[in-house]
């Protein structure tokens, strides 16, 4: 897992199967509010759980970059 941290907010990227394939999940949990803010998923659909995994850690870096 592929963390960002920001006090006690830390994004996450995930991967899980989907019909045909892997996504990538992007999570921003709050751990002290204990709530999870927001979540973001591809619309695409990988071949690999690795492929989904690469492209999710992309997509939290340039968000990251970004702010």
């Amino acid at each position: 897992m592929n963390t960002k941290d920001k006090g006690d907010v830390r994004a996450f990227v995930q991967t899980a199967e989907r019909t045909g394939g892997w996504v990538w999940i992007i999570s921003l949990v709050d751990f002290a509010e204990r709530d999870v803010r927001r979540s973001l998923v591809s619309d695409e659909t990988y071949t690999t759980q690795r492929a989904a995994k690469d492209a999710g850690d992309a997509r939290l870096e340039a968000l990251a970059h970004d702010q």
